[in-house]
């Protein structure tokens, strides 16, 4: 349910706080006053794309916020939860904001956390339903009628859905790979040739260990370079051990040692020179042996640098061949090898795919007939209760009917949905989407929402101007269905009639100032006095006899 909203320099309001109730929330105003800036904020915080001109003239940024209770949304809060935007201090609560910028520039927040468009619009569903003259047009298609006759199922019913709807894409996944399986083997024996090829040429390579081309590498860089490993190491080797009367560093540094050696019971300090000179001197007669051991070892082998060369040279140019890597050739000659198993068994995987599609026909035809008992009992159900909602609307002896007609079986079905509706005594009925005004869609529209209204746990439904085209007893009428309607959800409605304001548990009238050749609109609840004036507006008579007349009708809605 929305609690509040807030709205800062947006479109001609400089700034707005609204609280609404549980009930029955109604807004008027004069034609062109800007009641549907309200709609437009609610829209835009439950994801629709922002257009240009919604911040107020003369200002940088705009901004709308909206909290809303979520107390028994147990599904929303667990969604939101997954999300990681739960409130975790009040989980009950959730606040949208939006804000806007001249350049373009903006924000999203799902309680004080940065997102995107496309998360409020999956949390708008949850949040409420928006009526509107525009909004009516979707009642017509069959897909949204299919849709309102599902949401009066049980829960077993949507688990059905759900089911039907997963089963029917197993079932196209397992006909396409059976029209791949049927197309590989039309040119299989080309195919097969084809693989035998690419297996032959892969199975030359001796592939075995994936490390291969970097060890490969690693010694080709070697043998590459082995006259100048050996010329160095001798080199460095020559240092340590020094030439005829030349002493080397190993040679220097034993007669160090021998020369500390002599004085170190003189000189305690003398003494632990002479043994770190020590072990430098054994630590040079090792090195000195390990880099003639490594000398000796350093091959001179240009067979087998070649014989490297030519290997590095032939996994180049098959991976280049098959565009992919060294380590992408294993799997290569895995999946050719595979695939090669499928085409000399075509029986075997043919067989396998046509048991797998017989078990899930078997299941999709079952959950088919079981959605289609469901939707004629759910079907004659609602057109009971509509019909009598219908007529408590000022159809008098209108009928409401749900024709079920056979389609190809898909994800949704096997049946298209199409409400039938029968407006007027004698007169013959036919698709709603074909006989009903803007009125009189606006009234059927409600009836059908009322009717679901006890069958969903959607809590706040919003109207814009729904009473078009309607007045006398049958205003009353709608009146009276929505105030029943704001008994069971919280109910949001733009009016222009003062029959429907009447029944307001809270009163909104938005007004429009122009000061300057700059216009400003304000909106704020009424009561009292204030709202008998506002109905004595909306009659067209705001006399004092207006303003009695006015005072008389809403003592009697409160009784």
């Amino acid at each position: 349910m929305i609690q509040e909203i807030r709205l800062e320099n947006f479109l001609f309001m400089q700034k707005a706080e609204l609280n609404f109730c549980k009930g029955l929330n109604v807004i008027t105003g004069e034609t062109g006053a800007g009641k549907s800036i309200l709609l437009e904020a609610v829209k835009l915080l439950l994801g629709k794309k922002a257009r240009s001109g919604i911040i107020l003239p003369g200002k940088e940024t705009a901004r709308v916020q909206a909290q809303f209770s979520i107390k028994n949304q147990l599904e929303l809060q667990k969604f939101l939860e997954e999300a990681g935007f739960l409130n975790e201090d009040d989980p009950a609560s959730l606040i949208i904001a939006r804000t806007f910028k001249q350049d373009g520039a903006g924000k999203i927040l799902v309680n004080g956390l940065l997102t995107t468009v496309a998360f409020i619009r999956q949390i708008g569903p949850y949040l409420m339903e928006i009526h509107g003259q525009n909004e009516h047009q979707t009642l017509l298609t069959p897909e949204t009628q299919r849709k309102y006759l599902d949401r009066t199922g049980s829960e077993a019913h949507q688990k059905n859905l759900d089911a039907l709807k997963a089963v029917f894409n197993e079932r196209q996944k397992l006909q396409q790979q059976y029209l791949e399986l049927e197309q590989r083997q039309q040119h299989s024996t080309q195919r097969i040739n084809e693989l035998q090829v690419m297996v032959r040429e892969l199975e030359s390579l001796n592939l075995k260990d994936e490390n291969e081309e970097e060890l490969l590498k690693e010694e080709l860089k070697k043998l590459a370079h082995s006259e100048q490993i050996i010329n160095h190491l001798q080199a460095a080797t020559l240092a340590l051990s020094g030439e005829d009367e030349i002493f080397g560093a190993t040679s220097l540094c034993h007669k160090m040692v021998e020369n500390l050696r002599k004085i170190a019971e003189y000189d305690s300090r003398i003494a632990e020179a002479e043994e770190r000179a020590a072990s430098i001197y054994h630590e040079l007669q090792d090195l000195e042996a390990e880099l003639t051991d490594i000398a000796d070892s350093t091959e001179l082998d240009p067979d087998k640098l070649y014989d490297i060369q030519s290997r590095l040279s032939e996994i180049s140019r098959i991976s280049r061949k098959y565009n992919t890597n060294f380590n992408g050739l294993f799997e290569l000659i895995k999946s050719a090898n595979e695939e090669l198993s499928d085409l000399y068994e075509p029986d075997s995987k043919r067989e396998k795919l046509r048991k797998a599609l017989d078990e899930v026909n078997a299941r999709f035809s079952q959950l088919l007939d079981k959605v289609s008992k469901e939707r004629q009992k759910l079907g004659n159900a609602l057109e009971k209760l509509v019909s009598q909602e219908m007529e408590s609307l000022g159809f008098n002896s209108a009928t409401f009917k749900i024709e079920l007609t056979s389609i190809n079986p898909g994800a949704s079905g096997a049946e298209q949905v199409e409400f039938v509706v029968s407006l007027n005594p004698g007169a013959p009925g036919g698709p709603l989407r074909k006989i009903a005004s803007g009125g009189e869609l606006s009234r059927v529209a409600l009836a059908i929402k009322k009717v679901l209204a006890r069958s969903d746990e959607l809590p706040t439904l919003l109207f814009d101007e729904i009473d078009a085209g309607i007045g006398g007893k049958t205003a009353e009428a709608v009146a009276s269905s929505l105030r029943a309607l704001g008994e069971e959800k919280q109910v949001i409605l733009v009016t222009h009639l003062h029959q429907i304001a009447k029944e307001g548990n809270y009163h909104f009238t938005v007004s429009k100032t122009v000061d300057n050749e700059q216009t400003q609109v304000s909106i704020q609840i009424v009561d009292g006095s204030q709202r008998v004036a506002e109905i004595a507006r909306m009659l067209g008579h705001t006399d004092n006899d207006g303003l009695t007349f006015a005072k008389n009708l809403l003592q009697k809605s409160e009784n």
